[in-house]
């Protein structure tokens, strides 16, 4: 059994049973806030804390109101991943009420009225805006967290700017993407950087242009994390995102289905506030996979008897039964293409079905 399989087992376990609350070990939280159309991330370790994020206008006092709850007093670290309003409004608000040591920004500017306001509570407070390089480390309590974008300087679009770092606690992991697009996480795939994560908090709140199949099979995670909006304009999270989820048998968490999420390990084992809702539903109804489905009737009889392998809660059928994909995946069903069909896996993995 791998060990991640191992500690999911585990995970449940002191879940069901009750265990969680009431043992003092040293541990590390990550908060996925409930900003709506948004994002925010508490992380807190051992007296120290990181904001990543603060969500948009409606969330900001709801964002400070949260960190007073959990006794927060000053902040070790104040990220805007980018300068969007759904992610800089909550900042703006944070740094006006709590002291802070560090503030990460990537480096472009906006012509936007929260972008202002950053910059005037930034100067206000004395504070600098810095651009943490790719690749460098930085420690917060008993984590570890490692930067791994933006690698450019010259974007076409701002969301791949977003500063994306992964944290590490012990032998558990964590991976934030921002509103990373897809041109970013390929120049993290690109980078050599270790990417395997247990949690994954979804880039661009489940958009399309997010969650490509190289950053998912780079970093392998069990969980992922989605922050949206209940009902969005923006059809979030997207149908191909959600599939992508759903066929690699990644559980899937959503602060708009659950509200706020929180995630604890001890560096061993990660424990949750609440239960995997595994809803993969698109935030559009009527969206459409963009890869269209293979016709029964299309396929040449010969290649009809090839054996093939697919998932019981997957809709792709794979030509190797080690398509990393697959990797994950407890359990792993084979049989002729014809039989594939049968079970209503019509689509062609787009790894590794040429």
């Amino acid at each position: 059994m791998k060990k991640k399989q191992i500690r999911r087992l585990l995970t449940y376990a002191l879940l069901f049973t009750g265990m969680m609350s009431t043992t003092s070990f040293a541990q590390t939280d990550i908060h996925v806030l409930d900003v709506d159309q948004g994002l925010s991330v508490l992380i807190e370790s051992q007296g120290h804390y990181m904001l990543y994020d603060g969500g948009d206008s409606s969330k900001s006092s709801y964002v400070v109101s949260y960190l007073q709850k959990e006794g927060i007093t000053s902040l070790d670290y104040v990220v805007a991943s980018h300068y969007d309003s759904d992610h800089l409004n909550g900042i703006v608000g944070a740094l006006n009420v709590f002291p802070t040591a560090n503030v990460w920004g990537p480096d472009y500017t906006a012509d936007t009225k929260v972008f202002q306001s950053f910059q005037s509570i930034v100067s206000e407070k004395k504070l600098t805006v810095k651009q943490p390089s790719v690749g460098s480390l930085y420690k917060l309590g008993d984590a570890s967290i490692q930067v791994l974008s933006p690698s450019g300087d010259d974007y076409s679009d701002v969301n791949n700017y977003s500063i994306a770092i992964r944290i590490q606690d012990g032998d558990t992991s964590f991976l934030i993407t921002g509103d990373a697009e897809s041109e970013s996480e390929e120049e993290m795939v690109s980078s050599k950087l270790n990417l395997d994560s247990d949690v994954y908090i979804m880039g661009h709140h489940g958009s399309g242009t997010s969650t490509s199949w190289d950053l998912l099979q780079q970093s392998t995670p069990e969980y992922a994390i989605l922050s949206c909006g209940d009902g969005n304009s923006y059809g979030h999270p997207h149908i191909e995102s959600m599939e992508k989820l759903e066929e690699m048998e990644i559980h899937l968490f959503r602060t708009d289905k659950q509200g706020t999420i929180v995630a604890s390990t001890d560096g061993k084992t990660i424990t949750w506030n609440i239960e995997p809702c595994d809803n993969y539903t698109p935030g559009d109804k009527n969206d459409q996979p963009a890869q269209p489905q293979k016709e029964y009737s299309s396929v040449s009889s010969s290649a009809t008897t090839a054996e093939v392998y697919w998932t019981p809660n997957g809709k792709s059928y794979h030509s190797r039964q080690s398509c990393s994909t697959l990797k994950r995946s407890k359990t792993i069903l084979n049989g002729s293409l014809n039989d594939a069909f049968a079970a209503g896996k019509l689509d062609p993995c787009n790894i590794c079905v040429k």
